[in-house]
């Protein structure tokens, strides 16, 4: 039985002893650690010269050629000298062919695309060929020399960089050994600290396996990985650790020997043609055609793709207490009200900014990660109808140029970014990437809200059969908006009876006109005065760009009456809504989105819920549907129901239903039944009254 010893300059937590047999030859592999300590490393290496047939050393730098310059480090000549004239096997050749050929037919074939991806390298020496690839590959390049190898925290750009330090400490470089993760700087525990810093700011990293094992893995959280191999056990810590992706290379001695090392692998293939030691390019290519080995990476999720699909979104403030959400003007959220008037109104003026980013979105349906950058505008509202549209078209489109440098594939308008002017129209057509305003998975998340809030309530009976209509009446206020048009197409085939509510009484008519068409059994109702029919109404969709005054007195609403409010602001304040404890006022509806979702500014909601408008960007990300979705004041209702069917398919869900008072609860609901049905008792007679 011919023995291999795999000792690791790195981490000792997978020394073990085991019996492996390779096409019918049996192989007893002790495997261990040095942890870091030069000297347990050199007694390692001496205590296994002439015990075993090929020594296996791992964690080692290796051999750079850099034009005409090559830089072999001195512990590759101590390793040989220490191991005497027992082969030592390190793996570089066969995992740089390997890499080389299996990365570059991913990146060709489709299985893996850089070309937006922001690319990171623990180690650029370490894998200097992959590096040269990933360069030529990626939107940008990165490497960790500088840290890995002598604690400097220090990023290195691009291969220039990498070999601009290379070269000029080369004579450091090559008495150097990688250092282990936990070590200190001048002793300074900053070690963690900076690696979060460079973390967030890209989204792939490549590394040896062997060395990202030694760090906190969870410090590569919805990271795209690019490794040598992938063990078992390496696949569970990163799945625990919620990485997005980890593509690795397949063992060439098949998927039962997928936990060995490359040096390991090295040995085997040596020994088994009685030939032990370092293989030569030749070596590993008549290997891999013997082997008839396949090109095909292996990946910890399939079908993911290499990084994070990006989107962008804009907010703004929707009153002037929001603007002290900005962690910079929080402070200034005390000054008396005459000083925060006149900075609402000062900083309206100021071009966007990137406010925050929203990460870990990942698919139910196919497992693709997305994630968004989050822009802010400082104007509120009333702000921005003071000011002119085309000086909130120049900002929009400025953040929009910053987005798609930044990676995104399209934008998102939130609150009046997409009321103003012509519904982004405009700034669709001077944005490098597609506008979208979200208005569609408003309109559907209003409908699932009202629907939710209803069947919760139990004082409408809700159809329990496809193609049943709900017995009962539905207002539209707001009706001939964008979002009020798409919800008047889609509930005019569900309730008996429709009443749409807007101030123009010439396209009321339009609209009552198309819907009679669409659904000539629905008995449809137009009015300028919705206080009219609020007495009779069962449902209440409210979807209005008004900023001033009441759109609705809250007195004249019907006991039990839903009130779905899609407006921003919100038409009803929390003192409103609780002088009515017998009907149910809904804000709209909010959207969780799948995945271990973390937004990192503070947008209005609680973490993890965002706006429908926002999660109608993020779907169509996640959908790979980089189109300017919903654009203009019209909202195709086709396009609803679309948006609804994209959202269910890739997990996400209805946010708990909320009021202006907070969380709706059960106990809530049961008690304004209650109020309702008691209320209902007298209420015919007050209305006559009235």
């Amino acid at each position: 039985m011919k023995q291999i010893v795999a000792i690791s300059y790195g981490s000792s937590r997978r020394s073990r002893e085991e019996v492996i047999t390779v096409d019918g030859q049996e192989f007893r592999l002790t495997q261990t650690g040095a942890d870091f300590d030069a000297k347990v490393f050199s007694r390692l290496i001496k205590q296994a010269s002439g015990q075993c047939d090929a020594i296996a050393a791992s964690f080692l730098p290796q051999t750079v050629r850099i034009g005409r310059h090559v830089m072999r480090p001195q512990i590759l000549d101590l390793v040989d000298e220490w191991a005497g004239d027992t082969p030592v096997c390190c793996g570089f050749q066969l995992r740089s062919e390997l890499i080389n050929w299996k990365f570059q037919h991913a990146l060709t074939h489709g299985q893996l695309d850089l070309k937006k991806a922001r690319v990171l390298m623990m180690s650029g020496l370490a894998q200097y060929d992959f590096a040269q690839l990933l360069a030529s590959r990626a939107a940008s390049l990165q490497s960790l020399d500088p840290w890995t190898v002598q604690r400097i925290p220090l990023v290195l750009n691009g291969i220039k960089g990498l070999n601009r330090y290379t070269l000029a400490t080369r004579s450091i470089l090559v008495k150097s050994r990688i250092r282990r993760p936990d070590q200190s700087v001048f002793g300074l525990p900053v070690h963690g600290h900076f690696l979060r810093q460079v973390l967030r700011d890209v989204d792939v990293v490549a590394s040896p396996a062997v060395m990202l094992e030694s760090y906190d893995l969870s410090q590569f959280k919805n990271k795209v990985l690019l490794i040598d191999y992938l063990s078992d056990d390496l696949a569970e810590r990163l799945r625990k650790a919620g990485v997005a992706n980890c593509f690795a290379l397949q063992t060439p001695l098949g998927a039962a020997y997928r936990a060995l090392s490359f040096s390991v692998t090295e040995a085997i293939i040596g020994l088994l043609h009685d030939a032990p030691g370092a293989l030569s390019s030749e070596d590993v290519l008549e290997f891999l055609n013997e082997k008839k080995v396949s090109p095909d990476l292996t990946q910890l999720y399939p079908g993911v793709g290499a990084a994070p699909r990006r989107f962008a979104f804009i907010i703004h403030p929707l009153h002037r207490g929001d603007l002290f959400r900005h962690p910079l003007l929080k402070p200034l959220h005390l000054l008396p009200k005459s000083i925060t008037r006149g900075i609402e109104r000062g900083i309206s003026s100021l071009p966007g900014i990137r406010y925050g980013n929203i990460t870990g979105i990942v698919s139910e349906a196919n497992g693709v990660h997305a994630e968004g950058l989050i822009y802010s505008l400082f104007a509120t509202p009333k702000e921005m109808k003071r000011a002119s549209p085309e000086a909130t078209y120049g900002k929009l489109v400025a953040i929009a140029k910053h987005a798609k440098d930044q990676g995104a594939d399209i934008i998102g308008l939130g609150a009046f970014t997409k009321i103003v002017g012509d519904g982004g129209v405009t700034v669709e057509s001077r944005s490098p990437i597609p506008v979208t305003t979200g208005n569609s998975l408003s309109a559907a998340a209003t409908l699932w809200a009202a629907r939710e809030a209803s069947v919760r309530l139990g004082l409408v009976a809700t159809p329990n059969q496809a193609g049943e209509r709900i017995h009962g009446r539905c207002m539209i206020i707001g009706a001939t908006g964008s979002i009020g048009k798409a919800c008047a197409k889609v509930l005019v085939n569900l309730f008996d009876e429709i009443i749409v509510a807007a101030p123009n009484a010439a396209r009321l008519l339009n609209l009552q006109e198309e819907l009679n068409e669409m659904s000539p059994q629905t008995k449809v109702r137009v009015t300028t005065q919705p206080d009219r029919f609020a007495p009779i109404a069962d449902v209440i969709i409210i979807s209005t760009s008004a900023i001033e005054g009441s759109v609705l007195s809250i007195d004249r609403i019907k006991p039990g009456c839903v009130v779905c409010d899609v407006s921003r602001p919100l038409t009803y304040s929390a003192v409103q809504a609780i002088t009515r404890p017998d009907i149910l006022i809904v804000e709209s509806g909010e959207i969780e989105l799948p995945g271990q979702v973390n937004v990192s500014s503070d947008i209005g909601l609680p973490h993890p819920i965002v706006y429908a408008c926002l999660a109608e960007t993020a779907l169509l990300a996640l959908e790979g549907r980089f189109e300017s979705f919903t654009l203009s004041r019209n909202i195709y209702y086709k396009k609803v129901k679309e948006i609804y069917k994209i959202a269910r398919k890739h997990g996400a869900r209805l946010a708990a239903i909320r009021s202006p008072t907070g969380l709706i609860t059960e106990q809530e609901i049961n008690l304004c039944r209650e109020h309702a049905v008691k209320a209902l008792r007298t209420w015919g007679q007050r209305v006559q009254s009235d």
